[in-house]
């Protein structure tokens, strides 16, 4: 979720974020927890004991994945154990982006892990200024098999490979992040092709247009934000790869865009951003899709799409006109 969704929290300072620096956001952010925790109550023996346990200062390391760097900043509250797992799961998900992109979107930005009662990774936002960084809220009791299944992580770094971009183009914003984040993850081993499949046949009908619709563009509920833009990602990717004999996809058509200059925070509009992806990969796919879709409510023939590509009834078939495009796309 990029930085433009969210309204501050209530229990922060309400200077502006510009004006915080990063430790300042920190203290500012471990203040809230605090008082959430006064205003909670009286604390077991066991939160006692936790609260001793854990690190009183934050803690501040870097990471490299390959020309870039991950400042890692681990709010207070992170037991020694659970910043061990949190690492781990950051090196995972930044190689399954650089994996995707060739390459880490941005050669530096800031990760902020700020722990809360319980477990799950929860919430994630992505904010350009005054430097790059990436908040993450999660639970203190989050356990392994919960960080290696988690998306939240992955998407918002998929943010950091597109140009901020006017408000009405959102969708292409959260698409192409909820799109990728799957393509990402399946790729290098996260989460099988057949869960990829069955969750996009499950989710992406919710991007669907309903009565009162009048195109991507006009449009800016959730379902068309975040699953009509992971649908137009998807019909884009088979159009390129099925045009070019299967040497050229979204991938390559996202890759271009980081090549010329794309990069989070650059104020790019939409059409520019598709006419760099459609010469990266000598098409013009992506801004002709455009053009149909972002002024009408014409709905997507997914269940057609699902036989052709052979995904329907939760199956992958192999035999299907189009399972050569499937495999491709995870690939």
């Amino acid at each position: 979720m990029r930085q433009t969704d969210l309204l501050p929290d209530s229990t922060m300072n309400p200077a502006p974020l510009a004006a915080l620096s990063r430790r300042a956001l920190i203290v500012e952010l471990s203040r809230a927890g605090c008082a959430a925790l006064v205003l909670g109550g009286s604390h077991s023996a066991r939160s006692i004991e936790r609260s001793a346990a854990t690190n009183a200062q934050p803690g501040i390391e870097t990471l490299r994945i390959l020309r870039s760097r991950i400042e890692l900043q681990f709010a207070p509250g992170f037991s020694l154990g659970l910043q061990a797992v949190a690492r781990s799961w950051v090196i995972r998900s930044a190689d399954a982006v650089a994996r995707y992109f060739s390459r880490f979107p941005v050669p530096k930005v800031e990760l902020l892990l700020v722990p809360e009662d319980g477990s799950g990774v929860r919430t994630g936002v992505t904010y350009a200024e005054p430097s790059l960084l990436i908040r993450i809220r999660l639970g203190r009791d989050t356990t392994e098999a919960q960080f290696i299944g988690d998306s939240v992580l992955v998407r918002e770094m998929v943010h950091l490979a597109l140009p901020r971009i006017p408000r009405a183009q959102n969708w292409l914003s959260e698409g192409v992040a909820t799109y990728v984040e799957s393509v990402a993850r399946g790729r290098v081993g996260l989460v099988s092709a057949e869960t990829v499949w069955r969750e996009w046949a499950t989710a992406m009908p919710q991007g669907q247009p309903r009565a009162g619709d009048a195109g991507l563009d006009h449009t800016p509920t959730w379902g068309r934000t975040y699953w009509g833009g992971a649908m137009f990602c998807l019909l884009a990717d088979v159009e390129l790869l099925k045009r070019s004999q299967l040497r050229t996809g979204l991938q390559q058509a996202l890759q271009g865009v980081l090549a010329a200059g794309g990069q989070y925070g650059a104020p790019w509009t939409a059409e520019r951003i598709f006419a760099a992806a459609d010469a990266a990969v000598g098409q013009s796919v992506l801004t002709e899709l455009y053009g149909r879709m972002k002024d009408s409510a014409e709905p997507v023939d997914l269940a057609g799409l699902w036989r052709e590509l052979g995904t329907t009834g939760g199956t992958l078939n192999d035999k299907a006109p189009l399972a050569h495009v499937r495999r491709a796309i995870l690939a």
